[in-house]
């Protein structure tokens, strides 16, 4: 397994490593690494929280700082239950490698293989788009300073944060302390966001692999040559073939449910801070653009509601493919030919259809359920909410076009 960690995951070791996330390295030294990560966004939200107690109160201050606020405090959430839950992360990392060792027969292998080269793909599009967004943040909140570098004026250019916070010093002398807190707090927040993000649609990988193999045992457990065969030997190489086929759909479930059950209560909190920063988000990029004409700003809100996006769809898309894949299964032991075989191994291919009529789902209980359909709600949701906010915009400009008129 260390040969095939260090080909296909090897990426994903090193971001964990990165968070200090990995499950096989838990020293001192680690921990002091975690704290000071954890220590570094904590603080970085308390920042934004404490300018409530230094600036006059206003609905509109209220809404950018909470757009700003819930996705670092997603962020930490997504790093704090890794931290908690680094046993399980650690135990669902071993049943993958007992998994491999498992896989004698060489297609089999490929099977999973191929799955894996899928998801060291999905880690290097990843790891370009987190790039690619930090690359955008750092150009908008520096821009000032470029300009003053390639088109110096007479007077240099102020440099202010995109975050608005309150630090209890004088700004124009710390900015460039404060600009380090806020660009390495937005480097840790990004990184565990994603970087958790991957380790799941690791498992999420792994699990789809493992029925993909279930499906192509249980479709040539039952092959032509072998009911030609008469006698006791041909019950003995059906019945070993279906046992098999059991074996890997049984270890397949267990996985998914193990790994459903250790994030289901930690991601039913996360949906929900998740839709308040991508509906904050959303309000404020409306503001940015309507009210404000502010590019820059409109640029970052812009770019954080399609991160959001992005998140939610291959987040729905691989609870998706957990479903797909298990009705596959479900339809290869159906069209397969069952009802050849001897009565007692019918009776384990009946044990793999009764399961197979319950959809497998990734999500959190009835609450939310990962799928293709959810991503649609909340697009359906987002619209919504865009005609609402219009509707309420021309409703307050005209009552203050009717009042100005009325005076």
């Amino acid at each position: 397994m260390d040969a095939i960690e260090k080909r296909y995951y090897k990426m994903n070791r090193i971001i964990l490593k990165t968070l200090g996330l990995w499950p096989y390295q838990q020293s001192y030294l680690t921990q002091i690494h975690k704290t000071l990560f954890a220590s570094v966004v904590l603080t970085f939200i308390l920042a934004q929280l404490l300018v409530f107690i230094t600036t006059q109160y206003n609905i509109n201050l209220l809404l950018k700082i909470l757009s700003l606020v819930f996705p670092t405090l997603f962020g930490s959430i997504k790093y704090g239950i890794f931290i908690i839950h680094a046993d399980n992360v650690k135990q669902l990392l071993e049943q993958i490698r007992s998994d491999w060792k498992l896989l004698k027969n060489k297609l089999e292998i490929d099977i999973v293989e191929k799955y894996a080269c899928n998801f060291r793909l999905f880690t290097v599009t990843v790891i370009v788009f987190c790039l690619f967004n930090g690359f955008i943040c750092v150009i908008c909140q520096l821009l000032p300073i470029i300009l003053n570098i390639i088109i110096p004026l007479n007077e240099s250019r102020p440099c202010q944060l995109i975050v608005i916070t309150e630090y209890f010093v004088n700004q124009e002398k710390y900015i460039y302390a404060m600009l380090l807190h806020e660009l390495i707090a937005a480097f840790i927040v990004m990184t565990a966001i994603f970087g958790t993000a991957v380790t799941i649609m690791m498992y999420i990988f792994h699990a789809c692999a493992l029925f993909a193999v279930a499906s192509y045992r249980i479709e040539n457990a039952i092959e032509n040559s072998v009911l030609e065969i008469s006698g006791p030997r041909r019950e003995y190489l059906l019945h070993n073939k279906i046992v098999q086929a059991v074996v890997i759909h049984r270890r397949a479930l267990e996985f998914t449910e193990f790994l459903t059950s250790t994030f289901m209560v930690s991601y039913a909190i996360l949906i929900i801070v998740g839709i308040c920063s991508l509906s904050f988000n959303l309000f404020q990029f409306l503001e940015s653009v309507t009210l404000t004409n502010n590019i820059n700003e409109a640029s970052i809100f812009a770019l954080f509601i399609i991160t959001h996006l992005i998140y939610l769809f291959f987040a729905n898309c691989a609870g998706q493919e957990i479903t797909d894949h298990g009705i596959k299964l479900f339809k290869a032991t159906y069209n397969g030919l069952w009802y050849a075989t001897p009565l007692h191994t019918q009776k384990l291919i009946l044990f793999i259809m009764q399961k197979g009529t319950r959809n497998v789902t990734i999500g959190c209980g009835t609450l939310f359920i990962a799928s293709l359909e959810g991503f649609a709600m909340v697009k359906l949701k987002i619209f919504l909410f865009k005609r609402i906010r219009l509707m309420l915009k021309y409703k307050i400009l005209r009552a203050v076009y009717v009042s100005f008129l009325a005076h």
